[in-house]
């Protein structure tokens, strides 16, 4: 669990070096931006965005640098892209919330939220609105992505192994409660120390969205039984 002294957590790799990735073309660093977090108490973090990601999105790295007295690897978070939930503060998803938990753990550890351009579990916007009507004629989330003719999750997370890869961080913690997510990072290469649950966010409007996570999507809501007695 411990991080030796020279690991390039302590000193990110210089943006304009391409580092080891998956694919014919590592990805590498674009920009880094300083940015001030208020929703975070003004923590000071970066954006950072990227060259040769294996798909066209324009995902974004929020980071904030470990503690040198830290030995635990830094917490990560892949946080989908939910623009009804994220900015609007929609109840019927988990989402915003979720966004909030991570970025308060950043702030407080250091480490990084991946944010990865794949609203609706990659079906977009307006194919994910489509569904909402179905879900109020009780359909549940996958269901309701079959029913327009999508995948119940058409998400990967090569892109994202591919950002942490670009910025060093192939040892870390995963903040998730999803099972792929750990998978498919492992699959391209990144060591994962540990799996940090996230909370259980649950609601009138988003309680039956998240039984279906838990139990059709495999998702390890431990929680979600006390939660909702």
């Amino acid at each position: 669990m411990t991080r030796p002294a020279d690991s390039p957590h302590h000193a990110p790799p210089d943006p304009t070096t391409a580092t080891a990735a998956p694919g014919a073309v590592p990805a590498a660093v674009r920009a880094r931006v300083p940015v001030t977090l208020s929703r975070v108490r003004d923590r000071s973090a970066d954006l950072i965005t990227f060259h040769h990601l294996p798909d066209p999105g324009e995902h974004f790295a929020i980071t904030v640098p470990t503690r040198p007295q830290d030995t635990e690897a830094p917490l990560v978070r892949l946080h989908s892209e939910c623009l009804t939930g994220d900015v609007l503060g929609s109840a019927r998803c988990d989402c915003g919330p979720q966004l909030d938990e991570a970025l308060r753990h950043i702030a407080e550890h250091g480490g990084a939220v991946l944010y990865l351009r794949q609203e609706g579990r990659g079906i977009g916007l307006y194919n994910k609105l489509d569904t909402y009507v179905l879900q109020s004629q009780d359909y549940d989330t996958f269901a309701a992505n079959r029913a327009i003719g999508r995948g119940d999750d058409e998400r990967d997370y090569a892109s994202a192994a591919a950002m942490l890869h670009a910025l060093g961080l192939t040892r870390i913690r995963l903040l998730t409660n999803n099972p792929d997510k750990v998978r498919e990072l492992l699959a391209h290469g990144i060591e994962i120390t540990g799996v940090v649950p996230t909370g259980v966010y649950i609601t009138a409007e988003n309680s039956r969205y998240l039984s279906a996570k838990a139990e059709l999507g495999g998702h390890t809501l431990a929680l979600l039984q006390e939660a909702a007695a």
